[in-house]
């Protein structure tokens, strides 16, 4: 007899499971909001270790910056080390032409096809190193082929880069101290130069592609290798590093050539040898480690404690829309703006987050956002009104710049003073300010939020660059 699922069950037991399922999706809720809390408590938790600089190493400035950022969810990457590599050129082919009556015809094999480049390219619709990988190759170059067919070119590989990306070559091994020509150095020299005279007759060998079973045949003490080929092997070896500022939108750099293609046995054809048997292998390309670093470029960079309403002015002044909170921090990458006026002239504004006392030492998010300043031609510097003591945060702000890099507090600056409607303690500040402030630097009082007193701002941010200019 065929019954239901579950038809020979007792009730009580049919209400138990039911009463148990209930008991299970009230355990999920309760995970879930649990789940919630836990992750709004490490964010505030993240947000005021970083303003208390309460990380581990704080002495040696490395207080772990990218934990940091990580903690935050960003996706921003301002600082990448990658690899690149041009492509391989291809071998050179060894072939012969053959016929009926023809049986030891001349050498037509092709020439192999140089190794594809690697460029960096500026785009301005970039904003983030994160569109870089950290290992790049290009395409290497086609083998060449019997009746003189010629291998195939590599594809160059055009990488897109932010503006203000900086490319700076590493190497490892240098700066290694030079042997002193003592007795044992001198005694040695001699099975030196022997060996390096090996060394190079195997190397020499390994540059040839040799035709089946004549490796051992052909002899290549004669043979010259072009010129062109011994320029690239000494530039792999003992070449410059690169170093090159990205800074205008399309503007490209070499930043790992391609091997060249290797030549076929035709070109080895000498009286001697109407039938070499051994054709140019192709040469490797460059390869390199490179260190990426991203100096955004506004010409205006907001600087200001953490909570100051950077965000907010940044949100009030232009089209760009950084996120706001109430609570520090909130702003873990730079944001840039676009301020238009109304004659269509305008000037772009970098909200970059918040310094803290000791950010010299790479407290806070510190160098991470130094780093960002060292672009802006005039600095903005945006303080609370309401604070207790705005002018002391005022010269914290100085004092730090100072320390990271003398040459930022020569430059002008303009002192936004923000939330002037907070009250009378924000009112009476302001008062107090003026009269203290340094002659030749503007104070503007404004309420970022409300958007009142934004056009004055503005347009004083303007004639200062004017000013600039001539």
């Amino acid at each position: 007899m065929i019954t239901r699922h579950g038809a020979n069950r007792a009730p009580g037991h049919l209400i138990a499971t039911t009463d148990s399922s209930r008991h299970i999706h009230h355990r999920r809720r309760q995970h879930s909001t649990q789940a919630l809390a836990n992750s709004r408590q490490q964010k505030i938790s993240a947000a005021s270790l970083i303003t208390n600089g309460n990380t581990e190493d704080t002495a040696t400035g490395n207080v772990g910056v990218e934990w940091k950022l990580k903690k935050g969810g960003r996706n921003f990457i301002d600082r990448l080390r990658c690899t690149v590599a041009g492509g391989h050129g291809g071998d050179g082919c060894v072939s012969f032409f053959r016929d009926v009556f023809v049986p030891r015809g001349p050498p037509n094999g092709g020439d192999g096809g140089d190794g594809g480049n690697v460029w960096f390219e500026v785009d301005e619709n970039e904003t983030s190193l994160s569109c870089v990988k950290q290992q790049m190759r290009a395409q290497a170059g086609g083998n060449g082929r019997g009746k003189g067919m010629h291998g195939a070119g590599g594809n160059d590989l055009v990488v897109r880069v932010p503006r203000g990306t900086m490319v700076r070559e590493i190497r490892e091994g240098q700066g290694e101290p030079a042997q002193s020509l003592d007795g044992g150095f001198l005694d040695g020299l001699e099975k030196q130069v022997q060996r390096e005279e090996g060394r190079r007759m195997n190397e020499k060998n390994a540059l040839f592609v040799h035709y089946p079973r004549w490796e051992d045949r052909n002899d290549l003490k004669g043979v010259r290798i072009p010129a062109e080929f011994k320029a690239h092997l000494w530039a792999l070896r003992h070449g410059e590093p690169i170093s090159v500022d990205l800074v205008a939108h399309g503007q490209r750099a070499l930043v790992a050539g391609g091997g060249l293609g290797g030549l076929g046995n035709p070109h080895f054809n000498a009286p001697g040898d109407r039938q070499p048997h051994y054709a140019l292998r192709g040469l490797a390309g460059f390869a390199r480690t490179l260190d990426l670093e991203l100096k955004t470029i506004a010409d205006v960079g907001l600087v200001g404690m953490p909570n100051a309403g950077k965000s907010t002015f940044l949100r009030s002044v232009s089209n760009a829309h950084p996120q706001v909170a109430p609570y520090p921090f909130t702003t873990l990458n730079p944001y840039i703006g676009t301020v238009d006026f109304a004659d269509s002239w305008q000037l772009t504004i970098a909200d970059i987050p918040g310094l803290v006392p000791g950010a010299h030492r790479n407290v806070g998010l510190g160098h991470s956002f130094l780093r960002h300043v060292e672009r802006s031609r005039l600095l903005v510097f945006i303080v609370d009104v309401a604070s207790p003591a705005p002018w002391a945060d005022y010269q914290a702000l100085r004092h730090e710049l100072e320390l990271y890099s003398p040459e930022l507090v020569t430059r002008p600056s303009v002192v936004v003073a923000n939330k002037a409607d907070a009250g009378p303690m924000a009112r009476d500040n302001f008062e107090r300010w003026q009269r203290m402030i340094p002659d030749g630097v503007p104070l503007i009082p404004v309420s970022a939020k409300f958007r009142k007193n934004i056009l004055k701002a503005t347009h004083t941010i303007r004639q200062v660059l004017l000013a600039m200019e001539d």
